[in-house]
């Protein structure tokens, strides 16, 4: 189906984001109902939580949840954080024919639809892997801060380097784990790398044509290599796609699918809306009651009604 769709995320164990949740499935059950195919929820909280509420409002069948394939290994928001997105990521196109995934951050917000705009761009060109924000520039046009592939691909490309923790060894890049993420860093930097960033996390969107060459790499249902790196996941996914030579692009220009940022918002409320982005990000904020009031103020100048939450 055209303009078909998955989204992606990984839930932390802070009981405020299920109210975080609560808001991006209701804009998606309001915006892109028919296009949805599933909501792929990584649960990195023990005891599970209760969903049934989301389930009622998106459909059962609609959403999927899976305990934390990490199993609270890894850095919460790096190697472990990237092994859940990447397990998401497989489930998604494993389970459905969707013709891109969003993968997503429980700080971001949903203002409009989007699906037909991002399956015009990925039919448009076969070779663009990602569409996001901060890949060339930040959506107010301001340069990206400097990416720090250099030191991931100092560390990996070696064949053998001396690692200090969790205690003094000689590792190698002879087999296994380390082979694979040494080969596809290498792959990364032979097909040009070095001129590209990464998609900002907090959400972008993943092409089929992606998935497909990442397979044909062997590297399905092998998420657990990134366990006990230190890269994050939008890192991995940006030295992803340019080891399989597929083309990451901006769309975060006004009228662009994302408005994302590394923290707060790019703009204020009524600008976003007014330049008419459909994905925000970070509404994030050090009190909950201030987030909860940026969010709101999203909603009344866009004029979205969505159910409430109940705490």
């Amino acid at each position: 189906m055209a303009g078909a769709f998955s989204v992606v995320l990984s839930l932390g164990p802070d009981p405020f984001e299920m109210e975080r949740l609560h808001y991006i499935a209701a804009a998606l059950a309001k915006h892109e109902e028919s296009n949805l195919l599933s909501l792929i929820i990584l649960d990195d909280c023990k005891p599970a939580r209760d969903y049934e509420s989301l389930a009622t409002m998106l459909g059962h069948e609609k959403l999927q949840i899976f305990p934390s394939p990490r199993r609270f290994r890894g850095h919460h928001w790096r190697g472990g954080l990237a092994t859940n997105y990447l397990f998401g990521f497989e489930a998604a196109f494993g389970s459905g024919s969707p013709e891109f995934v969003v993968m997503i951050d429980s700080d971001c917000f949903l203002l409009r639809p989007f699906a037909d705009t991002l399956s015009g761009q990925f039919r448009a060109d076969v070779n663009v892997g990602i569409v996001a924000s901060g890949i060339a520039a930040e959506p107010t046009g301001q340069p990206v801060q400097r990416c720090s592939w250099r030191d991931h691909l100092f560390k990996w490309s070696r064949w053998l380097r001396l690692r200090r923790t969790p205690f003094p060894r000689l590792e190698t890049g002879f087999f296994g784990r380390n082979r694979t993420i040494r080969r596809l860093f290498l792959n990364a930097f032979n097909n040009g790398w070095h001129e590209l960033q990464y998609p900002q996390g907090g959400a972008f969107a993943v092409s089929a044509s992606f998935y497909e060459t990442y397979v044909q790499h062997n590297l399905g249902g092998r998420h657990g290599i990134w366990l006990r790196t230190d890269m994050t996941y939008d890192l991995i996914f940006g030295l992803l796609c340019t080891a399989f030579n597929l083309q990451a692009v901006d769309d975060n220009r006004p009228e662009g699918t994302f408005a994302v940022s590394y923290q707060r918002l790019p703009f204020p409320p009524g600008e976003l809306v007014r330049n008419g982005y459909a994905w925000v990000h970070s509404l994030k904020c050090s009190d909950v009651d201030e987030e909860r009031s940026l969010r709101n103020e999203l909603l009344r100048v866009s004029q979205l009604e969505l159910p409430c939450v109940k705490r």
